[in-house]
């Protein structure tokens, strides 16, 4: 029997209601997530990466809505469940870190309060008993002294410190799925290299499911084992990472391949994609690429390509993919990526 997905996500759109006009920020997105496997979703700022997020745990703001679509967790389609449900399964089956830990920690709590209350709610155990999972869970993402450290707050801590605590209390609960949404960006280089390393472990170890949200190539080609890229808030290419990183099919995925800094004598200027990414008050028709695309041709500008699939998962909406030939290779990637040794 073929197991299925942890996490399914089935022609979702998601839209926000603003003044200016409806923000088309995901388009008919589907990927899934297999228990215990480690997926990531690339692609720039603003292509709907952490809508997908937000839209899974129902966190949207006020104005936003998934006006159609299925998400589908352990069978169940979220999106159909009373708020008292999916209070329950919010945090406890399905944690997530966000990317700045400084305004995910409330500043004028204690680090104790902050995770003992939500321990304590989720895994129905005593302050006392929560505060024990606390100073454990700590200890395992290598805050020392953890039993001292759990009564400071927030300032009192790095940026990398804070964001580790983040990963203990999302870790402390158990959950089966985990969403990381850029959890390095507010960090330097070499504690980016060391809360991925954690977060990798820690996956590792738990047997978890993980959806893990950045723009770092690097990061996706060390710890993910399949990859779905965003643009424009659709889909645009999933399959086995490997496969993605040695013979991508959509000009997008090449481009932000290409555009990655390199060392090598012959790069002897900075690869850019043209154009900007689309708004998607008003998103481009046919091919939301296509604009900056250089292989695009009149079918792309009219037409929405549909999506083909093949090979081993692999999965492509472009028009011409079957004509390119957009071979880079996953070790160019890594050997530009700035976390290829430390993660």
């Amino acid at each position: 029997m073929t197991e299925k997905p942890i996490l399914e996500l089935k022609d979702v759109y998601t839209y926000f209601y603003t003044e200016s006009g409806i923000v088309e920020a995901l388009d008919g997105v589907s990927f899934d997530v297999m228990k215990g496997e480690p997926v990531g979703v690339v692609g720039e700022s603003g292509c709907g990466k952490t809508v997908t997020a937000h839209s899974t745990l129902r966190i949207l703001p006020k104005n936003g809505k998934t006006v159609s679509g299925d998400i589908i967790y352990k069978g169940v389609n979220l999106l159909d469940l009373p708020d008292l449900q999916m209070r329950k399964i919010r945090g406890k089956e399905i944690a997530m870190i966000f990317q700045d830990p400084m305004t995910s920690l409330n500043p004028i709590f204690k680090i104790s309060d902050q995770m003992t209350e939500v321990i304590a709610l989720h895994r129905r155990c005593s302050k006392k008993e929560a505060l024990e999972i606390a100073i454990e869970s700590l200890d395992q993402v290598g805050i020392s002294e953890a039993e001292t450290r759990i009564t400071d707050y927030p300032h009192q801590f790095s940026g990398g410190m804070r964001q580790r605590i983040l990963i203990a209390r999302a870790l402390a609960l158990q959950p089966s799925l985990l969403i990381a949404d850029e959890p390095t960006t507010a960090l330097d280089v070499t504690i980016q290299a060391q809360v991925l390393g954690i977060i990798k472990d820690m996956q590792q170890k738990l047997g978890l499911g993980m959806m893990l949200i950045t723009h770092n190539l690097g990061v996706v080609a060390e710890i993910t084992k399949r990859v779905h890229i965003f643009y424009g808030g659709r889909v645009v290419e999933s399959g086995y990472t490997e496969d993605i990183f040695v013979n991508p099919k959509h000009p997008y995925t090449y481009a932000l391949f290409e555009s990655i800094p390199s060392l090598e004598a012959d790069k002897t200027r900075l690869m850019t994609i043209p154009g900007n990414v689309p708004r998607l008050i008003n998103p481009p028709k046919g091919c939301r690429f296509h604009p900056r695309c250089k292989y695009a041709t009149e079918i792309c500008s009219r037409m929405r390509p549909p999506e083909h699939k093949f090979g081993r998962g692999r999965r492509v909406a472009c028009h011409h993919f079957e004509e390119l030939d957009l071979h880079v290779g996953k070790e160019a990637i890594l050997d530009r990526a700035a976390v290829k040794e430390e993660v």
